[in-house]
């Protein structure tokens, strides 16, 4: 029995989530930046202050690789990390200035990827493509 995966729906977005990660990582590593740790500053300054348990589950991120992105944006003065007032147990994570600082940074750098993805396909294909990609996506989440 042959095998051909090139013409797999899952493996073509694979393909192009590499091709986009790498590119991203590329750019966001001038800044000591991962994807990762962007996705949370990104966050951060759309919805504000989270709780890290919230920040893990929003996002999709492993408790344990949250614990290191977390100490990361912490070393680099990005965030701040305290106890929440109304339970000692949760930690609420807020940006600093430097992390809203490199929000803008960060957002600039999407606009350019996206305008180098968008080439080529209409404003109407594009919404077409995204909607595809979020019906993907509920597919996907349990």
């Amino acid at each position: 029995m042959e095998h051909e995966i090139e013409p797999l729906l899952g493996y073509n977005i694979n393909v192009i989530s590499h091709f986009i990660q790498n590119t991203y990582n590329e750019k966001l590593s001038e800044y000591a930046l991962t994807n990762s740790q962007a996705k949370v500053i990104y966050f951060l300054a759309k919805h504000g202050e989270q709780s890290q348990a919230d920040l893990q589950k929003r996002l999709y991120i492993k408790a344990s690789s949250m614990n290191g992105i977390i100490e990361s944006l912490m070393k680099n003065a990005c965030i701040t990390k305290d106890s929440s007032p109304y339970d000692k147990r949760t930690k609420v994570i807020r940006l600093t200035d430097k992390g809203k600082q490199l929000d803008e940074t960060i957002w600039t750098i999407i606009q350019e990827l996206e305008s180098i993805i968008g080439d080529g396909f209409s404003k109407e294909e594009r919404q077409v493509i995204v909607s595809w990609l979020q019906k993907i996506q509920k597919n996907l989440i349990p």
